[in-house]
């Protein structure tokens, strides 16, 4: 797989948990403000190409702010919150269970480098890739996208998931497995078409 998967930011300090639960609507609006561009990249990611990845991240932060007040440790919160999105994710493919994968769907919108005929070598390199993802099981595709496509540490997938570590390396090690595997021979796709960019 390529290493030139972009880097995402360090998730967002613990202590905004803590002024949310003991603050009013104005704490609770900055915790969601700051989690909103984790949670809409795993919508994107995790949902796939055709997913309504930004209705899916904004019913995901609105059951946050509706469900914060249960939380009773903040430590917790970004397992709580992953746990909400792949709750909401579910529900989404239950309600559009006809939807098909689709070609060409990327997180950010911007324009591909080189010219009409780099922009159809990217959309193809997006949908084998889509392809590839959508073959893996749900709990190979959330630990292939957190550790490979956001590059966080197998520590910090464990305390997303709520799994341990170990779990989560077998897991990585299976779904790189599979996903080389569905590649076959597209396995050298562009770098800069894997979903979120590159470096």
């Amino acid at each position: 797989m390529s290493t030139r998967w972009m880097m995402t930011a360090r998730l967002p300090p613990e202590e905004l948990v803590l002024d949310a639960l003991s603050g009013g609507q104005h704490e609770v609006n900055a915790l969601a403000r700051a989690w909103l561009p984790h949670v809409y990249r795993w919508c994107a990611r995790l949902g796939g190409p055709g997913f309504d990845s930004e209705d899916a991240a904004h019913e995901v932060l609105i059951t946050m702010c509706r469900r914060l007040g249960g939380l009773r440790d903040a430590g917790q919160f970004p397992a709580w919150l992953f746990g909400i999105t792949r709750r909401t994710l579910a529900n989404h493919r239950r309600r559009a269970w006809w939807r098909r994968w689709l070609p060409a769907a990327v997180i950010e919108e911007r324009p591909a480098p080189g010219g009409p005929q780099r922009h159809v070598e990217i959309s193809d390199a997006h949908r084998i890739v889509w392809t590839a993802l959508s073959a893996l099981s749900e709990a190979h595709r959330e630990v292939l996208v957190l550790c490979e496509l956001e590059e966080r540490s197998g520590s910090e997938a464990a305390v997303l998931l709520g799994i341990p570590l170990g779990t989560v390396k077998s897991r990585l090690r299976a779904a790189r497995t599979r996903f080389r595997a569905e590649l076959g021979e597209e396995e050298d796709v562009p770098s800069d078409s894997v979903v979120g960019g590159g470096r």
